[in-house]
């Protein structure tokens, strides 16, 4: 539709994720993302708490049955969707949401630590060794390319450590 405005809201859910079905069948969740905007102070120096913004959020499908799995109240989330003002309230339509990694570490079917799935820890594997995922093949190095850049044993990654990189591996050119 035109005319709608796209927002990405960053906060925290405040109370429980409701979810409910549709007559159709279709799972359609509800939660409440509370934003607090920062605010600089200019006579004490200093930044400070706003008003906090409540937003309640809406999502369906698939999206809702994984919102109402994950979601508890006080999880720092990142929610794009619609904008409205309904009444006094905003509402998103939710698109997308997402944990907020600057807050939160997150494990996803992939990455789930063998201890916290209930297997057995696995002995050391490179990235050569583990099998194929359905994201698709390991990723290797390309011919010729630096020691740096793989990653072959993830408790010590070379590109971390390395004195000549300063920050990101894929940002750096030259060499």
């Amino acid at each position: 539709m035109s005319g709608e405005t796209t927002a990405v809201v960053r906060g925290r859910v405040h109370g429980t994720v409701r979810l409910r079905h549709t007559e159709r069948g279709t799972p359609a969740a509800r939660f409440t993302v509370v934003q607090v905007p920062r605010e600089y102070d200019r006579t004490h120096g200093q930044w400070r708490d706003g008003e906090p913004v409540p937003v309640i959020c809406t999502v369906t499908g698939a999206l809702a049955r994984h919102v109402a799995e994950c979601l508890t109240d006080a999880v720092h989330v990142i929610v794009t969707g619609h904008l409205a003002l309904r009444g006094n309230l905003l509402h998103l339509d939710s698109a997308h949401v997402g944990v907020d990694l600057a807050q939160h570490a997150v494990y996803i079917d992939d990455t789930l630590p063998a201890v916290l799935a209930g297997r057995s820890p696995a002995t050391h594997t490179s990235v050569a060794d583990r099998p194929a995922t359905h994201h698709g093949e390991p990723r290797r190095p390309a011919p010729g390319a630096p020691l740096w850049w793989t990653d072959p044993d993830p408790d010590t990654p070379r590109w971390w450590t390395d004195p000549r990189k300063s920050g990101n591996p894929v940002a750096t050119t030259g060499d």
